[in-house]
């Protein structure tokens, strides 16, 4: 599948949780468009929204391991560094070689994907939150609309 056979109607789900241009070439994207696909035309608005919340749970799942092993990283490399620096010929304290072994091009590389690995579940638990709005949304409106259903069944609709 590509990016223009999405169907308009998925489109139009993916918008409902700020989802406005669909990347296929990102995993969440396309679980997300394979899961609203799957269920077909005439799956419930519930129905959709529960399908993308797994599909972000297990994106999520693999986002924080991302996140895990990227602040390991960039931590060992940090530690390690002090270690060797404490350790040679010049004489410095804990923090200083700290700070030098952070400054080094390698610990800022590892940093950088550590933070954007963090930012990245961040943005996903969030994801998952505007789900569980629009669910409690989906919820409270088809509890309004069985209430309006039921007050027009027993003619306490405003009518004559």
């Amino acid at each position: 599948m590509t990016e223009q056979d999405i169907h308009p109607a998925i489109r139009g789900v993916l918008r409902t949780i700020g989802l406005l241009n669909p990347d296929l070439t990102d995993p969440l994207h396309a679980g997300l468009v394979q899961a609203l696909h799957d269920l077909g035309p005439y799956a419930t608005p519930g129905k959709r929204l529960t399908a993308m919340r797994w599909v972000f749970a297990w994106e999520l799942r693999a986002a924080g391991e991302q996140f895990a092993k990227a602040k390991t990283a960039y931590e060992h490399n940090v530690d390690r560094r002090t270690v060797q620096l404490r350790g040679g010929e010049e004489k410095m304290s804990r923090a200083e070689a700290e700070q030098l072994a952070r400054a080094e091009d390698e610990a800022n590389e590892l940093h950088l994907v550590y933070l954007l690995a963090e930012q990245r579940e961040r943005a996903m638990r969030n994801f998952l939150s505007t789900i569980q709005s629009a669910q409690d949304d989906a919820r409270t409106d088809r509890a309004d609309a069985r209430a309006a259903s039921g007050a027009h069944a027993q003619g306490m609709d405003g009518g004559a």
